[in-house]
């Protein structure tokens, strides 16, 4: 059910908004749903309405016989509770981020301006930074965006691929691909989220998206509960971001290549999965350095002293 402003259902209708205004006192099309004192919403129900309404004036039936023969419908409208300013403000935000996420794609963070995005989509600069504070906000939620499309574009693969192994492949492709998408777009959404709360969400929810079926498998592939002795997200997050280090250090020069930085990757997964399948006791050699490792985790972060005056 789409929304409609009574200027956008006068001018999809082709009926003055007098008439429409009309027609509602009489009972002939249901009430608009009020948004604010001065703005009221209406639906593609009243839309349909209207067109059936005009057809049966057109041969000549008069508002209280139009009113009798479409009694069932009016009423099966007017009942109908849907939160309308909930849907209009959820369309707002989708319009929004449809049009910031091909302008990123096209131009790039520096290159997309929030005043092209207000022009574009024809609001005001009030209704655009109701939904996003800022144009970084705006660009975590869009990366969320293109992670799930990337995720649903490449479906298919995953769901062909012949082992996890074989899938973790296709999520690097995909991975590469989302960042086609903007240069730098991962360390700009992870920052915004340091300072937003609906930033974090976005980007818990695009983490969930990239990462959910991946920490899903490693936990199906433990033979116990503490084998092997780590989280499977941290795991899964571990090796996604050894891929992200190289992806970095492949920008520096071209001493290493894409083949060499997936097979890499690939390799350090499948030495994970050993573990996993038991075939190499990480206790043992974890063993002599249980201590330290519990020292460290407990000292605060190391200052120089030079630097804490």
């Amino acid at each position: 059910m789409r929304t409609l402003t009574i200027a956008e259902l006068e001018s999809e209708s082709g009926i003055p908004r007098r008439t429409i205004y009309y027609y509602v006192r009489i009972g002939l099309l249901p009430s608009a749903q009020k948004s604010s004192p001065s703005r009221a919403l209406y639906t593609d129900v009243h839309l349909s309405l209207l067109r059936d309404i005009a057809a049966l004036r057109a041969k000549g039936l008069r508002p209280a016989a139009i009113k009798s023969r479409m009694a069932g419908r009016i009423k099966a409208a007017a009942e109908n509770h849907v939160d309308l300013v909930a849907r209009r403000e959820a369309e707002t935000r989708e319009a929004i981020l449809a049009a910031a996420t091909r302008s990123f794609a096209l131009k790039g963070f520096r290159g997309t301006r929030m005043a092209d995005l207000i022009a574009e989509l024809g609001m005001t600069p009030q209704l655009l930074y109701r939904h996003f504070a800022t144009k970084r906000d705006l660009f975590v939620a869009c990366y969320k965006v293109a992670v799930q499309h990337m995720n649903v574009y490449l479906r298919e693969r995953f769901e062909e691929a012949r082992d996890a192994p074989e899938r973790l492949v296709w999520y690097m492709y995909a991975d590469e691909g989302i960042k086609a998408f903007a240069p730098g777009m991962f360390a700009l959404a992870l920052e915004a989220a340091q300072h937003d709360e609906q930033a974090r969400r976005d980007l818990r929810e695009a983490y969930a998206t990239i990462f959910g079926e991946h920490i899903r498998e490693l936990a199906g592939m433990r033979t116990s509960p503490d084998a092997p002795p780590f989280p499977d997200e941290l795991i899964s997050h571990g090796i996604m971001g050894a891929f992200e280090q190289m992806l970095a250090r492949s920008t520096l020069d071209d001493r290493y290549s894409w083949h060499e930085i997936i097979r890499t990757t690939l390799g350090m997964y499948l030495a994970v999965l050993a573990l996993y399948r038991g075939d190499l006791d990480i206790n043992a050699l974890l063993a002599p350095y249980e201590d330290l490792l519990s020292q460290v985790a407990e000292l605060p972060p190391p200052v120089p002293p030079e630097l804490s005056r």
